[in-house]
């Protein structure tokens, strides 16, 4: 699914309304202010990559505001990841402000209070990570915010390099392909910041590693059955420094394994295009009933898989009424 939003046919005195709705329904609600000294201009283009969307904006200067108000109308946490490529822009949250100028990005978090504005016409690409499937790959993604990263060299070169290349590409591709591309695009982040997101643990370089091997073994194997035996032998650890590891950083080996099947099985719930069953999707995914699987899931959640797949279609038919 793709939208595509642009202020060339709106009268210029209902472009900036317009504008503040197209973003809105991109990301989440935003109050906007806009420069009065000239006539804005905006187009903005998004695509579904599965649970993660990506989005190219280009408009006249603004600043978007994300206030306490809004934190109210939406329960469920994202990140948005945002490149510059035409002009700096400036970011404040928690209290803390950083410049990102093109050729690095930032990483905004929705559910605290920010500002993000940029002075003159510019480009950015933003993608739209949920913050149950950033924190599957991202220890404390939350440290990570009013930090300026490398778009220029490394992960963070491929990332941002990708992210432009396939938004020509996209609309030929499958779901299974689009979905694939944003995961991987999840992956490439995770690269990027590797190393820049301490937790309270303070774990070291070395344990830090470890723990990096073992959740990407939980990814790689994660509609299979994973003994916590089979992840340590994997990792060249004994089974009980790897508990140790999971422990200091807050969970455990089982309820992260869970952690990352309900978070892809909930990808496939919401952008299934070829209307399989709820149990198809809880065995596909490793859990051993359905009705496991939709506990689990309201426990995570906060509805039921059928809830969920019910709303997604709702959005798709009200999108597609734009």
């Amino acid at each position: 699914m793709s939208l595509h939003y642009t202020t060339v046919n709106e009268q210029p005195e209902n472009r900036k309304l317009y504008w503040n709705q197209a973003v809105t329904n991109t990301y989440f609600p935003l109050s906007l202010r806009f420069n009065t000294d000239s006539q804005f201009s905006g187009a903005l283009d998004a695509w579904d990559l599965g649970q993660v969307s990506l989005s190219r904006l280009d408009s006249s200067a603004v600043l978007y505001q994300r206030k306490d108000e809004h934190l109210r109308q939406e329960s469920n946490e994202s990140y948005l990841i945002t490149i510059p490529d035409i002009q700096t822009i400036c970011f404040s949250q928690n209290n803390k402000e950083v410049s990102c100028k093109p050729g690095s990005f930032i990483l905004q978090r929705s559910h605290v209070p920010y500002k993000l504005s940029y002075s003159d016409a510019n480009r950015l690409w933003v993608l739209k990570i949920p913050a149950s499937l950033l924190g599957t790959r991202i220890s404390f993604p939350e440290n990570l915010v009013t930090l300026a990263f490398d778009a220029e060299a490394g992960a963070g070169e491929l990332m941002a390099q990708m992210v432009r290349m396939v938004s020509d590409r996209l609309t030929s591709l499958s779901f299974d392909a689009r979905q694939t591309i944003g995961l991987h695009l999840v992956d490439l982040l995770a690269l990027a910041v590797a190393g820049s997101s301490p937790g309270p643990s303070q774990l070291t370089s070395v344990q830090a590693a470890h723990l990096c091997r073992a959740d990407k073994y939980i990814r790689d194997h994660v509609k299979q059955v994973i003994r916590p035996q089979d992840i340590a032998d994997a990792c060249g650890i004994s089974l009980r420094y790897l508990h140790m590891l999971f422990r200091s950083r807050g969970g455990s080996v089982s309820s992260t394994i869970q952690e990352q099947r309900l978070v892809l099985a909930d990808a496939v719930i919401q952008h299934d295009k070829t209307n399989r069953s709820i149990a198809e999707i809880a065995y596909e995914w490793g859990f051993t009933s359905p009705a496991t699987f939709s506990q689990k899931y309201r426990q995570r959640f906060g509805c039921a898989p059928s809830e969920a797949k019910a709303k997604y279609r709702d959005r798709v038919l009200r999108s597609n009424q734009i």
